[in-house]
C-alpha cells in the first residue's frame, strides 16, 4: 500500500469514526430525552396518586361525618322510642285509639328511619370498600409503573455505558491504527530519504567514474600521440 493509499484509508477511518461519534451522540441525547420523559411521567403519576389519595381521604372523611350524623340520629330516635315505650306501658290500661295510632305511627317511623339508616350505612360501607379497593389498585399500578420506570432507566443507563465503552474501545483501536499507519508513513519517509541519499552517493560515484573515464581517455590519447612520435623518431 502506497503512502497516498494509507492516508486515504486513514482519512476514511477518521470519517467513519466521526460519523459513529455523531450517531452515538444523537443516541445519547435521545436516551436522555426518554429518561427525562419517563421521570416527568413518574412525577405526574405521583402527583395524580397524591391527588387521588387526598380526594379519597376527603370522601372518606365526609362519609364518616355523615355516618356520625346518622348514628346520632339513630341514637336520638332510640332515645325517643325509649321514652315513648314506658309511657305507652303506663298508659296501657287506659289506652285510647288515638294513642294507639300515635304509638304505631312512631314505631313505623322508627322502623322506617332505622331501615333507611341501615341502607345508607350499607351503601357507605360499599362505597368505602370500593374506594379502598380503587386506592389499593391505583397504588399497585403506580408501584408497578415505578418499577417499570426504574427498569427502563437502568437499561438505558446500562446501554449508554455499554455504548460509551464501545466508542472508547473503537477510538482506542482507531488511535492504535493511526499510530501504526503513522509509523509506517515515517518508515516509508525514512526509507525514501535513505534511497535518496544512496541515489546521491551513486550519482556522485557515477560522476567520479565518468571523470576517471575522461581522464583515462585523455591519457590514452596522449599515450597514442607519444607512440606516434616515437614511431616517427
Amino acid at each position: 500500500m502506497t503512502p497516498a493509499e494509507r492516508e486515504e484509508a486513514l482519512a476514511r477511518r477518521e470519517e467513519n469514526a466521526a460519523i459513529l461519534s455523531a450517531k452515538l451522540e444523537r443516541d445519547r441525547v435521545a436516551l436522555e430525552s426518554e429518561i427525562s420523559t419517563a421521570a416527568a411521567a413518574s412525577k405526574a403519576a405521583s402527583a395524580i396518586n397524591r391527588a387521588l389519595q387526598s380526594d379519597a381521604a376527603k370522601k372518606v372523611k365526609g362519609l364518616e361525618e355523615e355516618s356520625a350524623q346518622w348514628e346520632a340520629k339513630l341514637a336520638r330516635l332510640k332515645s325517643e322510642a325509649g321514652k315513648l315505650a314506658p309511657a305507652a306501658a303506663e298508659a296501657a290500661p287506659a289506652e285510647s285509639p288515638s294513642e294507639k295510632a300515635a304509638v304505631a305511627a312512631a314505631k313505623s317511623q322508627l322502623a322506617k328511619d332505622r331501615a333507611e339508616f341501615e341502607a345508607e350505612r350499607s351503601a357507605f360501607e360499599r362505597e368505602a370498600a370500593e374506594a379502598r379497593a380503587r386506592l389499593k389498585a391505583e397504588a399497585q399500578s403506580l408501584a408497578e409503573l415505578r418499577a417499570k420506570l426504574g427498569t427502563i432507566r437502568s437499561e438505558l443507563e446500562t446501554g449508554v455505558k455499554t455504548r460509551e465503552a464501545e466508542v472508547k474501545r473503537k477510538e482506542a483501536a482507531l488511535e492504535a491504527e493511526r499510530t501504526k499507519l503513522q509509523a509506517g508513513v515515517d518508515s516509508l519517509v525514512r526509507a525514501e530519504a535513505q534511497q535518496s541519499e544512496e541515489r546521491a552517493k551513486l550519482e556522485a560515484h557515477v560522476a567520479s567514474l565518468a571523470a576517471k573515464e575522461v581522464m583515462f581517455e585523455e591519457r590514452s590519447r596522449q599515450l597514442q600521440e607519444r607512440l606516434k612520435n616515437f614511431a616517427k623518431a
